[in-house]
């Protein structure tokens, strides 16, 4: 017989926690005077409301525990909504027939086919070989051929994975053993460049749609209004991860590589033809008209959706890939995610929030110490939160109702959130990072990593409040 698996006790605290929590908030305890207030005014009772504040405190704690996969912890929130706070089916899973969510489908079909077909590869490639074969070199080519590959295709585990083995087969190349600071530098650079950077474009990461999604309706914000708010954080992060590098990780002797190396892999890959050039095509014809959305009127969700649907029809994709491509579980999980405004409008929690939290940002009565409170919160929260969605929807359902006391724009609390979690100062913070590392494990040491995230948070930080002024000028602030 099988011996019983041992459940840890992480998992088992915030497990039980979040029934004991949703069952005191369900049943047991009153509404403040402030949330029935509140709740009254939207319709509702504050009975509900502290349903609705109870079941999302058990999901909270769940995602915090990893009780379970972050979709099936979503689903368990959506349903109890429906079971016992009376919420319709149809609005606790209206956020699936969302522009973010179809978008997000595309986007990921997109992603399988630039990959399976090997054209993400020969693009980098391709750009890799421009750049000098000298240590710095090398740092300023992973570094700015990450940035350009990032809006490519929205999967920053896809690109950050790809970056990384090129940047180690790089350090091998131009002689640099293991653990020595060359080979950190070279994987730092591939990290900043083909990872960190993911904030700069709508499409870097899926976590970009999780914002857009999160964003009230009529925000407006399109695929090029996104680039152009984010040039200052993008300038800060390449520039400043440059320095950054050179100085925490400076190689005692510098190598180099011969001039045929880049050139040699990238001729190895043969010529561009057949479905990888159809691929080319499709996904150059996306980037156009993502970026023209404004001014052609073409939803981004459908230009994705088309993609996909061309991707299928050309047989880049089989049509039973059609159960891979999309990251069912991440749809599942955002779609369900990005009801929690609605939800929290509709009992009148959002006001309530903004009632206890505003006053403590007027007393700031600064834009640029309100963005630094924010990040640091996000930075914190990170430490006991996994979930890079959760902590991004999180944010934003409590900050939003209180933005115009901030004075920033749900867009840029969301950018503030987005741009900083992505820290690795513990493993189990970033399944990305931890994904990369785990390719170059045998030839680096995790802890000596970790000073450049710290470095990293400061440079997030500063390229935001040096941004301040430019969004105020872009009438985000």
């Amino acid at each position: 017989m099988n011996a019983v698996k041992k459940i840890p006790p992480g998992k088992l605290i915030c497990g039980a926690g979040g029934v004991i929590v949703c069952l005191l908030f369900s049943f047991i305890l009153k509404a403040p005077a402030s949330l029935e207030a509140a709740a009254v005014s939207s319709g509702s009772t504050g009975n509900m409301a502290m349903r609705i504040l109870g079941i999302t405190l058990l999901a909270v704690f769940w995602w915090i525990g990893n009780v379970g996969t972050d979709w099936m912890t979503t689903l368990v929130m959506l349903l109890l909504w429906v079971l016992l706070a009376d919420v319709p089916f149809t609005t606790a899973f209206s956020a699936f027939g969302s522009t973010s969510t179809w978008l997000i489908v595309g986007a990921f079909c997109l992603s399988e086919a630039v990959s399976k077909t090997g054209l993400f590869t020969r693009i980098s490639w391709f750009l890799l070989r421009i750049f000098p074969p000298t240590f710095t070199g090398q740092v300023v080519a992973m570094l700015l051929v990450g940035a350009v590959c990032t809006p490519l295709i929205p999967s920053m585990t896809a690109k950050a994975i790809l970056g990384v083995t090129v940047a180690s087969g790089v350090a091998t190349a131009m002689g640099y053993p293991n653990n020595s600071a060359g080979r950190y530098a070279l994987f730092m650079a591939a990290w900043f460049g083909f990872g960190v950077t993911a904030p700069a474009f709508v499409n870097g990461s899926i976590f970009g749609y999780t914002v857009l999604g999160a964003l009230p309706e009529g925000a407006g914000v399109t695929y090029g209004a996104w680039f152009i708010a984010m040039i200052p954080w993008l300038v800060v992060m390449l520039v400043g991860g440059f320095v950054l590098i050179k100085l925490m990780y400076r190689p005692e002797q510098t190598g180099t590589l011969t001039k045929e190396y880049a050139i040699e892999h990238y001729k190895s890959l043969g010529k561009l033809e057949g479905k990888e050039l159809q691929s080319a095509f499709i996904l150059a014809g996306a980037v156009i008209l993502w970026v023209l959305e404004s001014a052609l009127g073409i939803p981004a969700a459908a230009t994705a959706l088309i993609a996909a649907l061309l991707c299928f029809a050309l047989g880049i994709l089989d049509k039973k890939e059609l159960a891979t491509a999309p990251k069912w579980s991440i749809v599942v999980f955002l779609g369900g995610v990005l009801s929690l405004g609605a939800i929290f409008s509709r009992v009148g929690i959002n006001v309530w929030l903004q009632t206890l939290i505003t006053p403590l940002f007027e007393r700031m009565n600064n834009t640029f110490l309100a963005a630094f409170v924010i990040m640091v919160m996000v930075v914190a929260l990170r430490l006991i939160m996994a979930s890079f969605s959760a902590t991004i929807i999180i944010m934003m359902t409590v900050l939003t109702p209180v933005a115009p006391a901030i004075g920033l724009s749900p867009f840029i609390i969301g950018i503030l959130v987005y741009t900083v979690e992505n820290c690795w100062f513990v493993r189990y913070q970033n399944t990305t990072f931890a994904t990369c590392y785990e390719c170059v494990k045998d030839t680096l040491d995790y802890s000596g990593t970790v000073k450049a995230c710290l470095g990293y948070v400061i440079l997030c930080i500063v390229g935001c409040l040096i941004s301040i002024p430019y969004w105020s000028a872009l009438h985000y602030i």
